[in-house]
């Protein structure tokens, strides 16, 4: 090889390097446009994991397929709450509508450690179900417990139509006094609104 063209292979070389980098870069800059994209913006699993578990408990309500609703609740949940097929059949008669869409879920989500290995990870979030009726609803659940498997799903679920809280703020969360002790299914409570610090009625 003559020595006077190794700075020129040596220039191509780095430029091909350059153009290798920049293509990978590229490739992964519209992956992940491709997933904000598709979700409508930032992906966040959270709001997914409750729009998938909400869209299975109102098929099953629909359907008016008791099982698969209890089946959501996490099975520690559902040894505590003796009212749960009553208050299951009273969403049955509660929810009138179908093809309904999950919208504006928004909450918190967190997670907890034991110090020893344990961990749990929970979410609470509220938001609207709409379709030929508005509906505001709230579930709580837990989504990890290494310590306790069985305290994995739904703890929570409450459900109101909107047309008994006419004036209730688009903007303003779902939530209903006690709603952190409740266990099971709940239908028509009154919203309690914390952020001004007054119930509605």
């Amino acid at each position: 090889m003559n020595i006077k063209n190794k700075p020129l292979l040596v220039l191509l070389l780095l430029i091909l390097l350059c153009a290798v980098t920049l293509t990978g870069c590229a490739n992964l800059k519209n992956s992940a446009a491709l997933v904000q994209h598709a979700v409508g913006g930032i992906y966040d699993p959270t709001k997914q994991m409750v729009n998938n578990q909400l869209t299975v408990i109102l098929n099953a309500v629909t359907s008016q397929d008791a099982a698969a609703v209890k089946a959501q609740f996490a099975p520690n949940a559902i040894a505590v709450q003796p009212e749960l097929d009553s208050q299951i059949e009273a969403l049955f008669d509660y929810y009138d509508s179908e093809n309904g869409e999950i919208d504006n879920i928004s909450g918190r989500a967190g997670s907890a450690s034991d110090g020893a290995g344990g961990k749990n990870r929970y979410y609470e979030m509220s938001g609207k179900i709409v379709s030929g009726e508005m509906y505001l609803v709230y579930i709580r659940a837990i989504t990890e417990d290494t310590n306790d498997p069985d305290n994995v799903g739904v703890w929570a679920l409450l459900l109101r139509r909107k047309a008994d809280e006419a004036d209730y703020p688009d903007g303003l969360s779902y939530h209903v006094k006690g709603e952190e002790d409740m266990i099971g299914v709940y239908v028509g409570l009154p919203a309690y609104r914390f952020d001004l610090g007054l119930p509605t009625e």
